[in-house]
């Protein structure tokens, strides 16, 4: 696989601690989330306390599963996404699609994860001037509309809660949110 030695934790047919923990998430998860509901917004309070680790190895985890997963890299002005998946942070993406929806399209966006075929992601892409107004823009609702129609569950990995107003914004379309 190609992620970041470390950054996965979770391996099929293995049963450890962290594997049992992501395990106990995923259960809790899967009870709390009602009928169709699928879009799980993961965020904490500050940077670097593990949004995109707990985003990826949750993914993985619901992947392995048999869940059909994408995990959105939606921190758009930091993604720890890319180096969790050991993903070239120059690669077209989420933002990408929200800044010119008409000339993108999103399935084109979405790479293939190397862990598991049930697994997908969707790169932050290029960093924007203008991140809270990218995201408040009614193409987030469209991208997501796109994806329920070929996921069972989307994970988005979002900024911290505390530090911009990002978080708040994407909440709109989450059902559920991990913190």
């Amino acid at each position: 696989s190609q992620c970041l030695q470390g950054s996965i934790v979770i391996h099929e047919n293995k049963n450890n601690l962290m594997e049992e923990a992501f395990r106990m998430l995923r259960t809790n998860l899967l009870f709390l989330l009602e009928g169709n509901q699928k879009v799980v917004l993961i965020t904490s309070s500050r940077p670097g306390e593990g949004k995109s680790f707990v985003s990826g190895n949750l993914a993985v985890s619901l992947a392995y599963l048999g869940k059909k997963v994408v995990i959105v890299g939606l921190d758009i002005r930091k993604s720890g996404l890319n180096k969790v998946f050991g993903i070239n942070s120059h690669l077209p993406g989420i933002t990408d699609y929200l800044s010119q929806p008409e000339e993108h399209s999103l399935t084109d966006l979405i790479l293939p994860s190397g862990i598991s075929p049930n697994l997908d992601i969707l790169p932050r892409g290029s960093i924007p001037p203008n991140p809270t107004e990218l995201i408040a823009r009614p193409a987030l609702e469209k991208a997501i509309g796109e994806l329920k129609k070929q996921y069972d569950l989307i994970l988005l990995d979002t900024a911290p809660v505390a530090m911009v107003t990002d978080t708040s914004l994407i909440s709109r379309v989450a059902n559920i949110g991990i913190y």
